[in-house]
């Protein structure tokens, strides 16, 4: 079970110092959307350089096109690349194939609505994404509605159900658990058994980012 520090906020010279301090007690530093539309694959660069083991995900959510971002990100020094489950199967395939010629890995962020989940799971695990992100529904933008009909009423989708329901559909890739992650649920979280657990304001929201990062990681059951 990998901890992944997802970074989606601060300023160029914040980040660089903040994966400085927290490089030793992560498993992977996520460079978020917002950072990678605000300060480009330069920033992904530096990092590289500055941490040459560290394992970077640089969340590029490609939706199309697939093989010139996902070059550029793995030519930057990415290690993972995420796209949208959205994307066409034509274009995960392509950046799937373009991961493998560079050593890397894609990570499906699961965009799909509550009632395709299953469905669009299995069919991104058949095109060989190494993991499938689902957000957790701790937070409330993201109160997920099944959109099943039961006679008068619509059922609420609860904290990690769908993340169980990816879980279920899964044969090759691994799944991520995204949004909402901190000491309070850890427990819940690691209990479904994920490959990777991204944190973000778990961590950073925190008055000493190492110890809580360390306190997670005392909860995540390690492999070798």
């Amino acid at each position: 079970m990998k901890l992944q520090l997802t970074i989606d906020h601060g300023k160029r010279h914040e980040v660089i110092a903040l994966v400085d301090i927290l490089a030793d007690h992560v498993d992977i530093v996520e460079i978020g959307y917002p950072q990678v539309v605000t300060f480009g694959l330069d920033l992904v660069k530096d990092l590289r350089a500055a941490h040459p083991d560290l394992c970077l995900c640089v969340d590029a959510k490609v939706f199309h096109g697939g093989t010139g971002v996902t070059t550029r990100c793995f030519e930057a020094g990415a290690n993972i690349v995420t796209c949208l489950s959205a994307a066409p199967n034509p274009v995960i395939e392509k950046m799937v194939a373009k991961a493998e010629a560079y050593g890397g890995q894609i990570m499906c962020d699961m965009s799909a609505p509550a009632r395709s989940l299953a469905q669009r799971t299995a069919e991104v695990d058949d095109l060989g994404v190494a993991y499938v992100a689902v957000h957790t529904g701790y937070l409330p933008e993201y109160d997920y509605d099944l959109e099943v009909h039961r006679h008068w009423f619509t059922p609420k989708v609860q904290p990690l159900d769908l993340a169980k329901v990816a879980k279920r559909n899964l044969r090759h890739a691994k799944l991520a658990l995204n949004t909402g992650i901190n000491e309070g649920n850890i427990r819940e979280v690691i209990a479904l058994k994920p490959e990777v657990v991204m944190v973000g304001r778990g961590i950073l929201d925190t008055d000493d980012w190492v110890a809580s990062a360390e306190r997670l990681r005392r909860y995540m059951p390690f492999e070798g």
